[in-house]
């Protein structure tokens, strides 16, 4: 016991760990906190406003029929559309185009659409639009607190939890692979009711994936210098002299794999943290299956958001697990810390990679893992991805940790 304590010391060097702290800190104000600013913003400046939200806060996680019923979007949207009815009665520049309602101006819209307007009608429309929109607002709080925009919120909603089942039923006719059709299928039967915020597991596994491939250059930085520094020292051969010292490197092996673990659930544990508190904590128990007319996709598991971060958690424990074993193996065959590092960097970038195409958008239908290289025909093959990449890494290392001795001595 004394051993691995005294090998984990040598692992859990401070200046190592001041050296990761650093690069950390670095990592935090130049990638994780945009992606939380940016998460937060969506909160109440996405395609729902801040409906979502609101519904949330009033019905729970889901949304029965009587709840829906209760939130009148009609009733809302009427509302609205009376305020630009109002608008448009007394801007000069709607009656001068003919148009004394706002379904006469939707109208008009629809024409830009479709490429009917010329470049006057085109620099009139933008005009009215700059009206309803609240007179070229000056902060993003005023262009969603705007009538139009309010109802062009109301509009996603209603396509969201009434007006889905064509959006379901496109996956199912489409050729996704069965994982997506059945996913579709399940939607439609338990309805698309989760009120969970829309964005939230996608922002999460952009801000995840940054987590997981620092967590892997930190199991490289934190494994390197311990086996290198032996072999450029010829240490292992004369450990091999005594019976205790034939133990060395597998208690090294061990020292290795609990160390990169314990150095990976505080970094994950200290990035989560920050996105939790944001507000992300109050859908902790919130179920994320859904669908919604927009391009970000389905989510394929009824899992609670809890459920989810725990296994994007586990992809990087997983990876960083699997990037520690590398690190091992490759300072077995470095003659010097350059050596390793000529090595270890491909080895590093192929581990971060599968970090990014893994956890980016995990469990949807447009993971890259999931989509692209198994055409939707698995279920969560990321998930086993990053598995891989652990077991394979344990496995060599095994090999290598049986045959060190009869190796070297020979």
């Amino acid at each position: 016991m004394r051993i691995f304590v005294y090998e984990l010391k040598k692992i859990l060097n401070w200046r190592i760990l001041a050296l990761i702290a650093a690069i950390a800190t670095l990592t935090w104000f130049t990638m994780l906190s945009q992606l939380l600013s940016s998460n937060d913003s969506l909160t109440t400046h996405g395609i729902y406003g801040s409906y979502q939200k609101e519904m949330f806060a009033l019905y729970g996680d889901t949304l029965e029929p009587e709840e829906l019923a209760d939130y009148d979007i009609p009733g809302k949207k009427d509302a609205l559309i009376s305020e630009m009815n109002e608008i448009i009665s007394n801007e000069p520049i709607f009656t001068e185009n003919n148009i004394y309602n706002y379904a006469e101006f939707e109208a008009f819209a629809n024409k830009g659409y479709t490429n009917d307007l010329s470049e006057e009608e085109r620099e009139t429309l933008s005009a009215m639009r700059s009206k309803l929109e609240g007179n070229s607002p000056q902060t993003l709080d005023e262009w969603y607190a705007s009538p139009l925009m309010r109802l062009n919120n109301l509009e996603a909603i209603e396509d969201t939890y009434v007006d889905y089942e064509a959006s379901l039923r496109r996956y199912i006719d489409s050729d996704r692979g069965p994982v997506v059709v059945r996913a579709a299928e399940k939607l439609l039967q338990m309805r698309n009711a989760n009120l969970i915020y829309y964005h939230l597991c996608e922002s999460f596994s952009h801000y995840t994936a940054v987590v997981g491939v620092f967590t892997v250059v930190a199991a490289i930085i934190l494994i390197a210098p311990l086996l290198t520094t032996d072999r450029m020292r010829n240490i292992n051969l004369i450990q091999y002299s005594s019976t205790i010292g034939r133990r060395i490197f597998r208690l090294q092996f061990a020292a290795t794999i609990v160390s990169t673990l314990a150095l990976s659930i505080l970094l994950i544990t200290a990035a989560y943290i920050p996105f939790l508190a944001s507000g992300a904590w109050i859908y902790w128990d919130a179920h994320i299956m859904s669908d919604n007319f927009t391009s970000s996709g389905i989510q394929l598991y009824n899992m609670t958001f809890g459920q989810y971060a725990l296994i994007l958690a586990g992809m990087i424990l997983a990876l960083s697990v699997g990037m520690a074993c590398f690190a091992f193996i490759l300072a077995r065959f470095s003659a010097n810390i350059v050596m390793m590092l000529i090595m270890a960097v491909p080895v590093g970038i192929a581990v971060a990679g599968i970090a990014v195409i893994s956890v980016t958008m995990a469990l949807r239908d447009q993971n890259i893992v999931f989509n692209t290289i198994f055409q939707g025909r698995f279920d969560a093959p990321e998930v086993v991805l990053c598995g891989f990449v652990a077991v394979v890494g344990m496995i060599v290392s095994i090999v290598i940790l049986t045959r060190e001795k009869r190796v070297d001595v020979a």
